[in-house]
């Protein structure tokens, strides 16, 4: 008899809002080379956690799609462009697209208020 494998596939289909925030972000001119965009995006322990599109670090030995998650580095500052959120960090700069419900927007104005980091 032969063996049976069982697969289970998860994914996150993304909100029309979710989608037109991406496109809106990628098409902006920023003032700083962008090294990725991040949707659902949410502060922990200094970096950056969310969903990465259009990651720049793409290179045979490692790629990084577009649906991967991402943890930037360190977050050195942040400040407003347009109507976004880019981040300079250890790693390179990223743009916030949009933050994850209910998390992501209270962490980010968390580390906004704490007067060491910027």
């Amino acid at each position: 008899m032969p063996e049976v494998i069982e697969l289970e596939f998860h994914s996150k289909d993304f909100s029309d809002f979710q989608l037109s925030r991406l496109v809106r972000a990628s098409l902006r001119k920023y003032t700083v080379p962008v090294t990725a965009f991040i949707s659902d995006a949410f502060i922990s322990d200094d970096t950056c956690v969310g969903i990465s599109f259009d990651h720049s670090d793409k290179d045979d030995a490692y790629y990084r799609g577009d649906g991967s998650i991402v943890r930037t580095g360190k977050i050195q500052s942040a400040r407003k462009e347009g109507r976004f959120w880019l981040l300079e960090t250890q790693d390179g700069n990223y743009v916030i697209a949009s933050f994850k419900r209910g998390l992501g927007r209270a962490s980010f104005l968390k580390l906004l208020e704490s007067a060491d980091h910027f």
